[in-house]
């Protein structure tokens, strides 16, 4: 599979996911009934919700029974001769399902036609309850589609700053693609807890209306995945003047980087981290002593390891296989939207080890053990025996059914990445 033959999830994707992350609001897709299939299926495999009692509301024309992403269904027609009267139907149904907000986003194909929907919805007097993505997001890479999305719906609901509350925090770049997100939203938001530090919002993971308001008034964003959240951390800091942390080693995914993360947002918070780091520590105690009692507890010294993620997860976990399973890198590439400030950091990481060579390989032919992608990558590389365990770090991921915690970052993630390692001899 080399990487070229990969068909990555596009901005097109991480816009419609990124407005369905938050709560109280409806994606919705103004294009033709096949753009919608996909990514219903997408959103809510990636953002399960327990359906209404009252599912009639979903019999509607555009919702079709199913609950997320309602579609104008455009036809041949409406190509021809535009489709603002379904705008203005959709409009007047959105506003009473699911939270009463709406956001319009367009097919590739519907943004070449011109159709104004900003236009419809300010003709219509909706401007408080409804918005519009107006550029084609298609050509743009997923991860800086998803953010620069959940920057807009904030600026759109422009949420008006008080005062800083002391010890607070916005959570920002973690998508909900990220396997078990909802997982990692906890475990991050424990470690920061016993950092002093509160979490009063999460935009771009599960976060509410109210949420967005309380956003302003947070003494300092912290960032977990740079490509997720960049944009919006300018927005914050620029409109409210809040600043932004970020750990020196990418996400917080493996020990090291965990700790590392822990004592930036501590130095940045002006609070005291030995709390955290002793939860990390307690971790890593446990780890090793599951290691030592294994028969052969050195089965992953010089076992070979692919890994193709965003760049501030494929930083972090690359060195910390290398340092501390001893684990070679045979295969490193990163996902479209690279941190600029990650990928340097992991040239600088390769090149010092004399390791380049894993940066040009393909990744079925590399010869890995381990394969660290999307589970859909992940799977496939198995199933075609191009490794011997792949291991799933985000959507899309057909094969996964987890009924416990798998998150990928903080103290949690690591050991869930050990027990799929070395479980996977």
């Amino acid at each position: 599979m080399p990487l070229d033959d990969k068909i990555c999830m596009d901005g097109f994707t991480g816009a419609l996911l990124a407005v369905d992350s938050f709560d109280g609001m409806v994606t919705v897709l103004h294009g033709p009934g096949g753009c919608r299939n996909y990514h219903t299926f997408m959103t809510t495999t990636c953002y399960p919700r327990r359906p209404p009692k009252n599912f009639k509301k979903y019999a509607h024309r555009y919702f079709y029974w199913t609950a997320r992403i309602p579609c104008t269904y455009m036809d041949e027609t409406d190509y021809i001769n535009g489709a603002e009267d379904k705008i203005e139907d959709v409009l007047d149904m959105v506003k009473d399902v699911d939270g009463g907000m709406a956001v319009f986003i367009k097919s590739p194909g519907a943004a070449l036609i011109g159709d104004n929907v900003s236009d419809v919805i300010e003709r219509r007097g909706y401007s408080g309850i409804a918005m519009a993505i107006e550029e084609s997001l298609i050509s743009q890479p997923f991860s800086s589609s998803y953010d620069g999305t959940v920057r807009d719906v904030i600026a759109w609901r422009r949420p008006e700053r008080g005062r800083a509350r002391k010890g607070t925090a916005n959570l920002l770049g973690l998508p909900i693609t990220s396997r078990s997100w909802r997982d990692s939203l906890s475990e991050l938001e424990k470690i920061l807890s016993m950092c002093g530090v509160e979490v009063i919002s999460s935009p771009g993971a599960g976060c509410s209306i109210s949420d967005i308001a309380d956003s302003a008034n947070a003494e300092l964003n912290v960032m977990v995945c740079p490509e997720y959240g960049s944009r919006t951390a300018e927005y914050y800091e620029k409109a409210h003047g809040i600043p932004c942390v970020r750990g020196p080693d990418g996400a917080p995914v493996g020990f090291d980087a965990t700790e590392s993360w822990i004592r930036a947002v501590a130095d940045a918070a002006g609070t005291d981290p030995s709390e955290a780091l002793r939860y990390v520590d307690g971790h890593k105690r446990r780890a090793a002593e599951t290691i030592d009692k294994l028969v052969y507890n050195q089965r992953t010294r010089g076992c070979r390891f692919a890994v193709h993620a965003d760049s501030s997860v494929l930083l972090p976990l690359s060195k910390w296989l290398y340092g501390y399973l001893c684990m070679l890198p045979v295969h490193l590439s990163a996902e479209p939207g690279e941190d600029a400030a990650c990928m340097r950091a992991l040239g600088e990481f390769v090149s010092s080890r004399g390791l380049e060579g894993c940066l040009s390989k393909d990744i079925a032919k590399s010869g890995a053990h381990f394969a660290f992608a999307d589970g859909q990558m992940a799977e496939t590389l198995e199933l075609m025996g191009s490794c011997r365990k792949g291991i799933g770090m985000c959507a899309p991921d057909l094969a996964c059914c987890s009924f416990i915690p798998k998150p990928v970052f903080g103290a949690h993630g690591a050991m869930y990445l050990l027990d799929e390692i070395f479980n996977g001899q």
